[in-house]
Parts: structure tokens; sequence; C-alpha cells
């Protein structure tokens, strides 16, 4: 919230102090004595430095409400208040009109009501629904003006330029000269198919080293072929399974997360040990009349196969061709 106009000078406002500080008053008060004697003796005093010193304007931005009547009250305006409603937008008059009101009273008025008057056109005009619109103030018309001996000599000139063919800008590249192939040196060797070398391997021989190496004792465990129990791969059926196996009790959560997951619900399965028994309730069971109204197949019209295909219907026999159906009827060049 931010007050338009300051406080009245008659009404000079001191902010109190604090509770806990009340006991600092008189210390305060002493060095501020001090303080001025300190700046009394240093400083020379002028006139017109002080009054330029004074603030000319004191607006700040909260204050307290003064108790005195004011020569004008203070208007509180809300941050949240809207400065452009819908009634005052479409209580603008058109810029249209005021641009014709304007034109016929331009010299009659004075100017400070042309003042007024322009700035009712600009408000219009950057209203919000003219702005919608797009509505454009009217501009004056540009007279046009007879072209001179000059213009039509400068004119004739552009067209000249115009008028003539684009230049192509490709320049055409010189050939390059070429050495004739008996001159080239390198072109015969160049031509012969390539040679690849197979590299042949070399005939494996047993050296000295090799004669005289000895084989560490880890080397001779790692030559060693693993051995297998081979009894195990092969076993008499049935398998023996161990008494620890067959004497073993399943606890409660072993049996619990044996059953099988529960999911969403199922509907009945419809597997039944006897598919094909009639239960005794079916049997005894008497069918209503709507039920052997149902039960009744329905008998269908054939139209799609006649009794006598050759037979002609009676309203064919009836009926006059129109003279418009014989002309059609007539072969083409009769």
């Amino acid at each position: 919230m931010w007050l338009k106009e300051a406080q009245a000078e008659c009404c000079e406002i001191a902010e109190p102090l604090p509770s806990h500080a009340e006991c600092f008053v008189p210390e305060v008060c002493e060095e501020l004595s001090q303080l001025q004697c300190l700046h009394d003796q240093q400083f020379i005093r002028r006139r017109r430095i002080w009054e330029l010193a004074k603030p000319t304007r004191r607006v700040p931005r909260f204050t307290p409400f003064c108790p005195c009547k004011l020569k004008k009250p203070i208007e509180i305006i809300h941050l949240d208040k809207r400065e452009h409603t819908r009634t005052e937008q479409l209580a603008y008059p058109t810029v249209r009109r005021l641009m014709l009101f304007k034109k016929d009273v331009a010299r009659l008025f004075d100017p400070y009501r042309l003042v007024n008057l322009n700035r009712l056109l600009r408000k219009s005009l950057l209203s919000v629904y003219s702005r919608l619109a797009n509505i454009q103030p009217p501009q004056e018309k540009k007279k046009i003006t007879k072209w001179d001996k000059a213009d039509w000599a400068k004119h004739t000139v552009i067209l000249v330029k115009l008028a003539k063919p684009k230049k192509t800008f490709e320049e055409e590249k010189p050939e390059s000269p070429s050495m004739p192939l008996k001159k080239m040196k390198r072109y015969k060797y160049l031509a012969l198919p390539k040679k690849r070398e197979e590299l042949e391997k070399p005939v494996w021989t047993l050296t000295i080293v090799m004669a005289r190496y000895k084989a560490s004792d880890r080397i001779k465990i790692l030559a060693k072929p693993t051995e297998r129990d081979a009894s195990q791969l092969h076993r008499e059926l049935p398998i023996e399974i161990p008494l620890g196996a067959l004497k073993h009790k399943a606890s409660k959560r072993t049996v619990e997360l044996s059953e099988p997951r529960r999911t969403a619900k199922t509907a009945p399965s419809d597997l039944k040990e006897n598919a094909f028994v009639v239960s005794p309730t079916a049997l005894t069971h008497k069918a209503s009349k709507r039920t052997k109204e149902l039960a009744e197949p329905r008998e269908y019209e054939n139209k799609h196969i006649r009794e006598n295909p050759f037979a002609i219907s009676p309203a064919a026999l009836k009926a006059k061709a129109k003279p418009r159906i014989i002309e059609l009827a007539k072969p083409k060049g009769s």
C-alpha cells in the first residue's frame, strides 16, 4: 500500500524506543552532546550550506497517519487495483470519430483543449479493444507529383541496365598441359599387377636352449590332466534318495512359499471330472413359455431364389413407358 501524498509538516513523527533500549538513553544523550560540541568547533557554520542541506521533500515509503486535518485528504491506492476496467475501455469514443472531430474543431479550440483531445485520442488508441481490432490512426495521403524530364532520364537509364542480359561469371578454365605417355617413366611399372609374396613359415628346429630347459614343479602340475569322478556321471536307475532328505520336515515358511501366487480374482474353471454329466436340477427343470418361444427357429422369407424366375410381375405388365425412355431405347443412328 502506497501513500499518494506526504504527511503534513505540522506533526513531527518520533519513532518510540523499544523497552529494552530505554536504559541506554542517558549515556547516548551525553555522547550526542559531546559530538555536537566537536562539530561546532571543527566546522564553519554557514546559513546557505545549512539551508541547502535540508531535504526539500520527504516522501517516506510507509508513514503513520497524521491526526490533524490536512488540506488534501490522503488517497490510498492498493497494488492489486485494476487500472483499466471493461467499462472504462468501452467508454472511450472510437478513434475515427475523434479524428474527424479534431479536424472540424482544430481552428476553433484553444491549444489546451486540443491537448486534452489528443490525450483522449491516445487513450482510445491504446485501449484493449482497439488493440485487439488493430485500429491505426489515419495517415495523411501524400500527393503524387508528376515526373520531370530529369526523372524520366534517370528512369530510362535504370531500365536500360535492367534490360541487358545477365553476365555469366563462370570463367572457362584453360586446359592443363598433359605429358604424352611415352615420355612418362613410371606408367609401365604402375601398369603391372601387384605381386604378393607368400610368407613361408620357418622349419621348427630344436635349439640348444630348448634342449637344456627344465620344467618347474608348477608347470608339471599344470601339465597333468584333470581326473574327474566318473561314478557321479553315470548313476544307476532308480537314483537313491538320501535319508536326510526323506526325514526332512518342511517349515511353515517353505509351505507358504510353495503355494501358488494369488493374483486377481479369476473366474472358476470349467473343467469338471465328468464334463458331459447333466446335473439333476437341469433334468427336472421345466422351460417357461418365453424360453420355448426363443428356442423356436425364426422363419425368414427367401427373396433370393425364385420359384419361377421367368415370371413377370403384375406391376411390370401394367407399366407404361415414358417418351424419354422410348427415345433412349432406340438404337443410335435410327
